[in-house]
């Protein structure tokens, strides 16, 4: 018997499972950066050119936009956990096609299935978290779902740097065998099967799941039951559309403004931004990953403590100064780089750690408290379709970023984008305070009430008064 509250050793070890498709999401996106270097040192079966590398980087972002509306629907229809087993064949697939490619178009195809498996992971898997774990530990067990991604681009990057690109290949392909293995050990959700008129089998499903006793089960079932809508959960757009507009116009803008304040410039672009610190593009990436990954640490100890909008909030503020410090530093150069030649200078370590800073800001609430609220807001029967609205926003988002990038930094230089970051995450940060609700320690059922009768707009109203007073 756990000697953990809630069974929480059952929790984790599902978790683990269900997120493992982001730590092939996370492989297959770091991929990209060892696979330039390849193609500089002419170590990459396929040669490239840089018209190519741009279409081999953009597929992975084309297959998860296609896919990001019918994954919303297919976690709906054949449950959360066959279609996360979906991203399975489907990324082995690609990494086959990587292994053995020998032409352009391999790796186009490879890159858009591994793109489409990656939609499926981050819609599907964040909800799954959500719906396993128990109020108490939900914020935490989303580090989860954060860290494997974060170890996945770790991965990558740490083995294209050691190794060459047959090796990368062969590494990116036994995740998805393990990953399939490990699927079979765990339940379906709870609240899946309750949506779809199976309460005995939803029972079943939290059985193995809790380690708790007959009355603390019997409670939490209720609330399932309870946060599953009469009508049997038949969601359509129109109701994510009317009645839950609050929470969606809410996490959409957290979604925007996730890749609207630079993560995916800095890590598209590192070698761009840190030149002059002396290292390799290679390096940057490992030290970037490094960085995701120790923010999720505090991430995990203060989300069930201290509460979301604070995370979101502290986010916002450490990042829009690191940016202000990225900006000056790049300034103070017409160019835009800081340094001279490849020897790192004091002005390039500065930036580096203030880069690295603001990495480690976003990855403490920005990036990993999305994917708690986006499971929290919404009720079972919406969730499929907000998750997939949410994962479009950030692509979208994402692409719009990196494409301008480069026109802004030749018209006014690099400094100019970091100026706009700022100005994105400062505001960002006014929005987390005035519009967006805490949900630390509720139920589902608690914060649909909410949303329903705006009793968070109340309370931040009444705090507000009291504290003029």
């Amino acid at each position: 018997m756990s000697t953990l509250p809630d069974g929480i050793c059952k929790q984790l070890f599902a978790c683990f499972i269900v997120s493992m498709p982001l730590l092939m999401a996370g492989s297959t996106l770091g991929w990209s950066s060892p696979m330039m270097e390849y193609t500089l040192r002419g170590t990459a079966p396929v040669l490239l050119t840089s018209d190519q590398e741009s279409w081999m980087v953009t597929l992975i972002d084309v297959g998860n936009v296609l896919l990001s509306l019918p994954a919303g629907i297919m976690m709906d229809k054949i449950g959360r956990k066959m279609s996360v087993y979906l991203t399975v064949p489907i990324t082995l697939a690609g990494w086959i096609l990587i292994l053995f490619a020998r032409q352009p178009w391999h790796l186009y195809v490879a890159r858009f299935l591994h793109g489409s498996a990656m939609a499926i992971s981050l819609i599907v898997s964040p909800s799954y978290v959500g719906e396993m774990a128990s109020i108490s530990v939900r914020g935490s067990l989303a580090l989860v779902v954060e860290l494997t991604y974060a170890s996945g681009l770790l991965l990558s990057y740490v083995v294209g740097w050691l190794a060459d690109y047959e090796t990368l290949a062969i590494v990116g392909a036994v995740i998805p065998v393990v990953t399939g293995l490990l699927m079979v050990f765990i339940p379906e959700s709870p609240y899946y099967l309750m949506m779809v008129g199976e309460p005995e089998e939803a029972a079943r499903s939290l059985r193995k799941l809790r380690n708790c006793n007959d009355e603390e089960f019997k409670e939490e079932l209720e609330i399932v039951r309870l946060s599953v809508t009469e009508e049997k959960c038949k969601g359509q757009l129109t109701d994510l559309l009317h009645r839950d507009r609050a929470p969606l116009i809410i996490v959409l803008t957290l979604a925007a403004l996730q890749m609207a304040c630079g993560a995916s410039v800095m890590e598209a672009y590192a070698s761009s931004v840190l030149y002059g610190t002396g290292l390799s593009p290679n390096a940057s990436a490992v030290i970037f990953g490094l960085f995701i990954v120790v923010a999720c640490v505090p991430f995990a100890l203060t989300v069930d403590k201290y509460g979301r909008r604070p995370l979101f909030m502290a986010s916002c503020v450490g990042t829009t100064l690191c940016h202000v410090f990225i900006a000056a530093l790049l300034s103070q150069d017409e160019s835009g780089s800081v340094g001279v030649e490849s020897t790192a200078t004091l002005d390039g370590w500065l930036l580096l750690a203030s880069v690295c800073g603001a990495e480690f800001f976003i990855n403490i609430g920005l990036m990993p408290v999305l994917s708690v609220v986006q499971c929290e807001y919404f009720p079972s029967d919406t969730r499929g379709l907000a998750n997939s609205a949410v994962v479009f926003t950030i692509t979208f988002t994402s692409t719009i970023m990196l494409k301008i990038y480069q026109p802004v930094t030749d018209a006014y230089g690099k400094q100019a984008n970091f100026i706009g970051y700022a100005v994105i995450t400062f505001f960002g940060g006014l929005f987390c305070y005035f519009c967006v609700p805490e949900t630390k320690g509720k139920s589902f059922l608690q914060i649909q009430t909410d949303f329903e009768t705006y009793v968070w707009r109340n309370n931040k109203t009444r705090r507000r008064n009291y504290e003029r007073i």
